[in-house]
């Protein structure tokens, strides 16, 4: 049975993300997102973030097919979860309140799947 609350788009987009860190320097670290949706992202990376950490993320959606334009979602929220640590592929989901801009960008970014 699906407990989520929100509908979860599978997006694999480049993600920049930062927190503080313990002893209060800026953290700053990139991946690939899983999945997206309106409260929340997945994302896969090397560095993730401490449970309970707030965090600030920039996306990059790529265009969608037809238009010349890319968005950037800009969000700030915590980590819930972080999985895989010790895996090959790690990665973390935090809830996030996402705030958008579009871009007139000619470059389009690439949707391949994260495998």
């Amino acid at each position: 049975m699906e407990l989520r609350k929100a509908t979860r788009y599978s997006v694999s987009a480049p993600a920049f993300y930062w927190w503080e860190r313990a002893d209060g320097t800026l953290q700053e670290a990139q991946g690939i997102t899983l999945d997206i949706c309106d409260r929340g992202v997945f994302i896969l990376a090397k560095e993730v973030p401490p449970v309970g950490k707030c965090v600030e993320l920039d996306v990059h959606l790529p265009a969608v097919t037809g238009t010349a334009r890319a968005a950037l979602l800009h969000g700030e929220g915590t980590v819930v979860r972080i999985s895989g640590r010790e895996a090959k592929e790690s990665g973390f989901a935090a809830a996030v309140v996402f705030q958008t801009e579009s871009s007139d960008a000619a470059t389009v970014l690439g949707s391949r799947r994260v495998q």
